[in-house]
């Protein structure tokens, strides 16, 4: 079908600046874009931090987790005993790294991509991959929850399996909580932040809603909008507040699904029957222990190619610490 695009894949080779490629900046840039388009997988919302070295696909890192091991030894007596000292644990929680994304570029001439006045191409290009690469991390997270919800570590499977015999199961699942058609979207939020304040969740929490659950909100007097205290929209998706935990919109979330337009890429179906998630920011881990750019020329060929690959996985911690809301059901609101 017509879209009316042209391909230039930059014939024109400019000599004065061969050689002037640079992986360890595209690389920056592209785990710059990869982090400012995500949403699912966004730092403002999982856990990034791990130990250990990672060499290849398959090596098992770890997440540091600590326990509760202080106990309330009541009153002391003036000369009585304390008792035995507890001892401070950190707890480590395996996460294998198996999955990733990568891709492959060859063009007639690596140097035309900077030099084309008013188009920075390779900058263009790195920008479309790491949306890319953010959309395939956002998906193996919704995966990771659709997952947790059955109680199975995804995380124990390999890239692509999706049996989930083939997995191992969790402490606890990701609980869902069914919406009927007299609750208002407010009242399934406050349901759902109830259910986390009961196992005293950590207070840095998030909501992510679908754009219908959205619309629902901003509709709602109770829900207050950041813009009523002149703050700018800020992270992506980000909208606004409820009782202090901040709100983000994902397309990803929700049961209608992305128009098929042209140069529109349908959205993730993973989470089709969920409105809403609500957690703590330590509940999903996600790392990229390691990602690589490289320039080459392909042999028998008057060509250059650009190469990458980024090594990434993602896990539950915290199974408890999530809570899915599915969609209001057809019917009367009341």
């Amino acid at each position: 079908m017509a879209t009316g695009f042209y391909k230039d894949a930059g014939q024109r080779l400019n000599a004065g600046v061969q050689g002037t490629f640079s992986p360890e900046i595209w690389t920056a840039q592209l785990l710059e874009d990869l982090e400012q388009h995500s949403i699912l997988s966004s730092p403002l919302i999982v856990n990034s931090t791990y130990e250990g070295e990672f060499k290849r696909g398959g090596d098992t890192i770890r997440i540091p987790h600590f326990l509760d091991t202080v106990e309330d030894k009541g009153v002391v007596k003036s000369y009585g005993e304390i008792g035995e000292a507890d001892h401070a644990e950190l707890d480590y929680i395996r996460m294998t790294v198996q999955k990733g994304s990568s891709f492959h570029i060859e063009i007639d001439s690596l140097d035309q991509l900077f030099t084309q006045p008013g188009i920075d191409k390779m900058t263009n290009l790195v920008r479309q991959r790491g949306k890319q690469a953010a959309r395939s991390l956002d998906k193996l997270v919704a995966d990771t929850i659709v997952h947790a919800m059955n109680g199975k570590d995804y995380n124990s499977a390999e890239s692509g399996i999706t049996d989930e015999t083939k997995m191992l199961d969790l402490h606890s699942k990701v609980e869902m909580i069914t919406r009927t058609a007299k609750d208002s979207a407010y009242d399934m939020v406050l349901e759902a932040i109830m259910q986390l304040d009961y196992i005293e969740a950590p207070e840095d929490r998030y909501l992510i809603i679908s754009p219908s659950l959205r619309k629902e909100l901003l509709k709602d007097p109770q829900f207050i909008n950041a813009s009523f205290y002149g703050q700018p929209v800020i992270p992506t998706g980000h909208i606004g507040q409820i009782l202090g935990v901040p709100v983000y919109v994902s397309n990803q979330l929700g049961t209608v699904k992305t128009p098929s337009k042209p140069l529109v890429k349908p959205a993730i179906d993973n989470l089709r029957n969920v409105d809403m998630l609500l957690g703590a920011t330590n509940c999903v881990s996600v790392v990229i222990p390691h990602v690589e750019m490289a320039a080459y020329k392909p042999e028998k060929k008057f060509t250059d190619a650009i190469k990458s690959r980024v090594h990434f996985d993602a896990k539950i911690v915290r199974p408890e610490q999530l809570i899915a809301v599915g969609p209001k059901p057809a019917g009367p609101s009341s």
